[in-house]
């Protein structure tokens, strides 16, 4: 039985050893060991350090044992210090001793100094190489007299010096503006001397630019540039007189600013970075600081192609945004035009005045917005500006356009409310005066049974009707006071007297359904015959020759008379077949009131008379026969006898007849002539100022 007790306590004690961990060793000096230096005169000093197992500390030099020991000599794990014992020091030199620590495979060895009797150590480099720019040096001396420490050269000077067994000195360096240079320092302690050797580099210019480019460009929005400038010599950043790029300096960083670039080229300056001592001039750097164009821009508005204007002075206003210098210029309708277009500017608003137009005629005018940089002649802005004349086309139309209207020989007009009647054979149409546009049929105002032949208004607004009155016989004339009265017979006119085939194309003055006169004009001997209403009376038919025109007329419609007052004594205008002048017997013979305004072999149809703003105008309705160039209608100025506006009349001839009317209608804000002309197939409104 005791025998099987050992045998289990020896397996188990095997057991525990099989399963026991392995250890690392681990030794680590706390105490700082560059500097461990015992008195001449001996004592002790410390030595601190951790370990993780048992350790062991010996003196390796067998003849440093005589004078140094240590204690312990072994210990535990842990934080552990170990003393190190020296006698004293009889010799004139340092002595030293290594201590050597284990810790199983673990080991560190630590040299400590003992001092001479006269003892300096100086820690470190005895050679030290300093940049140009100079800088401190520190040293660390153990001495056991009285320490002294000298520069040989000037450029090496103490900063702080203490005579203590353990000293810090500090030795500054100048900056070196010159040549390469050597210098010493010597350190003595009694009998015993330390030199330490200082060279020092030559001065090298230090210029740098970053970031290192020769170029910037900004965006046309504008932005920042930061350059960094490094140097050990003055210098200056000059940047060129400009009005876009601006600098600012933060101790050694300069920012750039560039403003927003509202044109459209692009822009430079060269900044230039360099030394002031002109021989480090390679060192110099220049920046060129470019800026990108906005984009050319030219913004008219408001944005249109064309202005229209009356006759009256006026002004027009355009706002022109652009980043480019402009001019303005014109374009006339003629050569030799006076101008009659001026403009003014003020912060980007053009005002342009347009003068008075004093003629009949529409006039016209291009004005050309331009770029002054051909570059950019293609961004040129036209406007064009018409302007009225005292006469203005409101309106005009092809008869062909009335598509519903049959239209027939003879053509007359008349004005009622608003509306242009047109009388066309035997059918009397509405149209609206102001546009031209179709309103009605409205041929029921012709009495029943009655051969239309005439349609005129008389001086009262009235519509006054007539057929055609033949040789020898007898016709009536009817008056209608609104669209929508009942024809009222005003008048019978008798053809007697004067041989001829008709007479027709009847003209009224005054008011005929009370007081007024009545005229033909009698077609193959050129008179004319006419009548005195009277209280709604006609009386008694008169006849008056007409100038001789040289020809014969075979129509009624070939000429005209048109009362110039109220009764026949008033006298008549009169215009007819080849006759070249408007002719008038008010002062009781027939003569010449108006400048030649067509040439021969031409129908002249119609004759119409107004008062507006105290002017007495007559108009002539000119038809087409031979002489198709005088095709249109003539206005003249009575007070001046004279001609002073034509209507001419384009286009082909479609053969319905070379028959012509013309009406004249005082309104508010002007004189409106109304003309239709059958041959050419056209029918107009013009406004007259």
């Amino acid at each position: 039985m005791k025998r099987i007790a050992l045998f289990l306590a020896i397996a188990a004690a095997a057991i525990a050893c099989t399963n026991e961990e392995t250890v690392t060793p681990e030794l680590k000096v706390t105490s700082e060991t560059a500097d461990l230096v015992i008195p001449t005169e001996g004592g002790e000093l410390t030595l601190a350090f951790n370990v993780n197992v048992d350790w062991t500390a010996e003196v390796k030099e067998a003849e440093a044992k005589e004078w140094c020991s240590l204690s312990p000599a072994s210990g535990k794990p842990g934080d552990n210090t170990l003393k190190v014992i020296a006698l004293e020091n009889e010799g004139t030199e340092n002595r030293t001793v290594t201590v050597v620590l284990r810790a199983l495979e673990a080991t560190q060895e630590i040299v400590v100094t003992q001092l001479q009797k006269d003892a300096l150590v100086l820690t470190g480099k005895k050679e030290f190489e300093v940049a140009y720019q100079g800088g401190n040096l520190e040293f660390a001396v153990s001495h056991n007299s009285e320490l002294k420490a000298t520069a040989d050269v000037p450029w090496i000077t103490e900063v702080k010096a203490k005579a203590v067994e353990e000293s810090k000195l500090t030795f500054a360096v100048a900056a070196n503006t010159g040549e390469a240079r050597t210098g010493k320092i010597t350190f003595e302690a009694g009998s015993l001397k330390e030199v330490v050797t200082v060279k020092q580099a030559a001065w090298a210019l230090e210029f740098t630019v970053t970031p290192a480019e020769t170029a910037k460009t900004f965006e046309a929005e504008g932005g920042e540039y930061e350059v960094t400038v490094a140097a050990n010599v003055e210098y200056t950043v000059t940047v060129p007189e400009n009005d876009w790029l601006t600098v600012a300096d933060a101790e050694g960083v300069y920012t750039f600013t560039a403003a927003a670039n509202t044109t459209p080229a692009t822009r430079e300056v060269e900044v230039k970075i360099a030394p002031k001592d002109e021989k480090h001039a390679e060192a110099a750097v220049a920046i060129k600081m470019n800026q990108k164009g906005a984009g050319a821009k030219l913004v008219v508005s408001p944005e249109e192609a064309e202005k229209w204007f009356d006759c009256a002075a006026a002004t027009f206003e355009l706002t022109v945004d652009t980043n480019l210098e402009l001019e303005i210029t014109y374009g006339w309708d003629a050569e030799g035009v006076e101008p009659w277009i001026s403009y003014t500017e003020a912060a980007g608003v053009y005002t342009f005045a347009v003068a008075e137009n004093a003629g009949w005629n529409l006039r016209s005018a291009f004005v050309y917005i331009t770029p002054k940089d051909e570059a950019y002649a293609d961004m040129v802005v036209t406007l064009s500006v018409f302007q009225t004349g005292r006469a203005t086309v409101v309106w005009e139309k092809n008869l062909s356009d009335y598509t519903t209207v049959s239209f027939a020989a003879p053509i007359h007009l008349a004005y009622k409310d608003g509306n242009l009647l047109v009388a066309t054979g035997n059918s009397i149409h509405v149209l609206k005066a102001e546009t031209g546009e179709y309103v009605s049929d409205a041929s029921s105002m012709i009495p029943e049974g009655f051969a239309l032949a005439s349609m005129t208004n008389d001086d009262a607004g009235n519509i006054v009707v007539a057929s055609n009155v033949a040789y020898g016989g007898e016709g009536d004339v009817y008056a209608l006071t609104a669209l929508d009265a009942t024809p009222v017979k005003v008048a019978t006119i008798s053809h007697k007297d004067v041989y001829s085939f008709a007479a027709g194309n009847l003209r009224a003055g005054g008011d005929v359904t009370t007081n007024g006169v009545v005229a033909m004009y009698v077609d193959v001997s050129q008179y004319l015959i006419a009548c005195d209403i009277v209280d709604g009376e006609c009386g008694a038919t008169t006849f008056n020759a007409l100038p001789a025109s040289g020809s014969q007329t075979w129509s009624p419609q070939d000429g005209c008379a048109l009362p110039l007052g109220t009764k026949t004594s008033d006298g008549f205008l009169a215009t007819y077949y080849t006759l070249t002048s408007l002719v008038s017997n008010a002062s009781g013979e027939w003569v010449n009131i108006g400048a030649e305004y067509y040439g021969g072999n031409d129908n002249s149809c119609s004759l119409a008379k107004a008062e507006y703003n105290g002017v007495k105008y007559a108009a002539v309705g000119v038809g087409s026969h031979f002489n198709y160039s005088a095709t249109g209608a003539y206005l003249y100025d009575l007070s001046r006898n004279e001609m002073i506006y034509r209507y001419a009349v384009d286009g082909e001839l479609n053969g319905l007849g070379a028959y012509a009317d013309v009406v004249l209608v005082p309104m508010e804000d002007a004189l409106y002539m109304c003309y239709a002309e059958l041959n050419k197939g056209r029918i107009a409104c013009i406004q007259i100022k």
